[in-house]
């Protein structure tokens, strides 16, 4: 691939993570003020599991988006030129862990639901 196309792929899906940071901590933002403020109003019908679903799937939509863009970040490094893979930027890049940053993504987003979904009922 072309170190500019090469560039401008991972520069999108960069983007792409850091755009999915205000919805992620929006939904969770909701949810812990709904069960730190909402009382009596979360004991009504459907309301506890409303929430719980919002927080569950919308986590899982954000990090999927988010694994995805982690792995076409990984596959980029290693389709760089000699040149590029040769300088110190590039060097960086091809050994970064990927996949380590693909299993934190998703264990800190099941942590997360496991411990408002704890705090939600119980």
């Amino acid at each position: 691939m072309r170190t500019e196309n090469l560039i401008a792929v991972a520069n999108m899906r960069s983007r792409e993570i850091q755009t999915s940071i205000l919805p992620y901590v929006a939904i969770h933002a909701v949810v812990l003020l709904s069960i730190f403020f909402g009382g009596s109003g979360l004991e009504a019908d459907g309301v506890k599991l409303a929430l719980a679903a919002f927080a569950v799937l919308g986590s899982i939509w954000i990090a999927m988006g988010v694994d995805g863009a982690i792995a076409d970040i990984g596959a980029a490094a290693k389709d760089m030129d000699e040149e590029m893979a040769a300088s110190h930027m590039g060097q960086n890049w091809a050994k970064a862990p990927f996949g380590i940053f693909r299993v934190i993504t998703a264990l800190f987003t099941a942590l997360l639901l496991v411990a408002e979904l704890i705090a939600l009922y119980s």
